[in-house]
């Protein structure tokens, strides 16, 4: 029951919670869902035509945040005792935990993978008249981190088969001016690292990894991220292991990882003080507050004692869709992510369709039956800044931000879930 409210909104009696007339007739999620098909919309990256899905409809979202069981006792022993906040008790548990994945890198939890690469801008000297390589299908962070040091983004195509850079083009565009390449590895798979590796030291560039998406992928048996001079991970509430915001900076070239120390802390010895190494607490070089909040802290080290439990379920809801959508691959109507990457696929299950305008039909055929799927990246050097800097012809980049569509993946989702998903992309491609 509800009753009607100020500004037509209606107050649901049972739970005490407002919403608005249309959120009541229709269902929360489903409205949620309506919601992020009018930004599209705004953006220019959706059709016009829509209608929402009814209440009786299976609702599922494109993402979800873990339901953790114990998150509200560590935030309650946390608020207990003043000193387990100023001494970062769940932040030391968490490096923990992550240490021995990075054994010879120096690893330090901050307020986002994005703050990682300012720190990394900073280690670099970046500044104007740098150049930085990396791809245009990526979120801007790859970019911004370095641009607003004055380093000019060098964008390079991607490769069809991996949506990761093209390495082949990435030795054409270095200059004496090449500071670095950023590796973005698209949906947490790798390029062929021990290639760009040997490109970039015969170069004398640095290889950065944007390992944004990839926590629990390796190459060679390696955690991604530690493989490059540098790596950033986010622990974003969209990624597969999250602090609701955070990320982990990983500096394995070990030139750089006591000043990375001082520039984390805000620019401060503060490492080095609390270690007794030094006599004084004091300014000693550039840096600003990156560190992660301990509330976060206390998340994501309840989302890291389940991460195995989290990556098993995402991969096998990955091959559940792999599956189940084969055979509309194999009548040409739709391509399927490769299947040599499912078998450490955690992050995200997407498919490409025909064109923007099937691409769009379909992610509106999907909201109309309470389905949250989404495009992705526009291409940085098609965005309002990106078009100040010159760039090649970016034809695979431009080809697949346009047809892919990233399909609900996470771990409150079921088998299901994911057959109903698939029943209904099914339906839109055979009809």
């Amino acid at each position: 029951m509800g009753r009607l409210c100020s500004g037509g909104k209606v107050r649901c009696e049972n739970t005490q919670r407002t919403f608005t007339s249309l959120e009541f007739e229709y269902g929360y999620s489903a409205c949620r869902i309506y919601r992020v098909y009018i930004q599209q919309l705004k953006s220019g990256w959706a059709l016009k035509s829509f209608n929402l899905p009814h209440e009786s409809m299976r609702i599922v979202s494109f993402n979800s945040i873990s339901k953790s069981k114990k998150y509200l006792k560590h935030v309650e022993y946390l608020l207990s005792d003043y000193e387990l906040i100023r001494n970062k008790h769940f932040s030391i548990k968490c490096l923990k935990q992550l240490q021995p994945l990075f054994l010879n890198s120096n690893i330090l939890l901050t307020h986002s993978a994005t703050a990682g690469l300012e720190i990394i801008a900073h280690l670099l000297n970046i500044e104007k008249g740098d150049e930085i390589i990396l791809p245009s299908f990526t979120f801007v962070s790859s970019a911004n981190s370095f641009v607003s040091h004055g380093a000019t983004p060098i964008f390079v195509d991607i490769e069809k088969e991996t949506l990761n850079i093209n390495l082949a083009l990435v030795e054409k565009a270095i200059t004496p001016k090449t500071k670095a390449v950023v590796a973005v590895h698209y949906g947490g798979h790798p390029c062929d690292l021990n290639r760009l590796k040997e490109i970039c030291m015969k170069h004398q560039i640095y290889l950065i990894e944007d390992a944004a998406m990839a926590f629990g992928n390796n190459f060679e048996g390696i955690q991604l991220g530690g493989i490059g001079d540098f790596g950033v991970i986010s622990f974003d509430v969209t990624k597969q292991i999250s602090s609701i915001q955070g990320g982990l900076l990983i500096v394995n070239n070990k030139k750089f990882q006591k000043r990375a120390n001082d520039i984390y802390h805000n620019g401060t010895n503060r490492s080095n003080f609390t270690k007794g190494i030094v006599p004084h607490y004091e300014w000693v070089d550039v840096g600003s507050k990156y560190q992660m909040n301990e509330l976060n802290a206390a998340f994501l080290y309840e989302d890291l004692n389940q991460f195995t439990e989290v990556l098993v379920t995402r991969n096998k809801l990955s091959k559940i869709y792999y599956k189940e959508l084969l055979p509309l691959e194999n009548k040409h109507q739709l391509m399927l992510m490769p299947q040599e990457l499912l078998e450490n696929n955690y992050h995200e299950f997407y498919v490409l369709l025909k064109d923007k305008l099937d691409r769009d039909k379909c992610i509106n055929y999907l909201a109309e039956r309470a389905i949250e799927a989404m495009f992705h990246y526009i291409p940085l050097h098609n965005s309002k800044k990106g078009r100040l800097f010159i760039s090649n012809e970016l034809l695979n980049t431009i080809e697949i931000s346009e047809r892919l569509l990233r399909l609900p993946l996470h771990a409150e989702m079921d088998e299901e879930d994911v057959r109903y998903i698939a029943k209904q992309v099914i339906s839109y491609c055979d009809g």
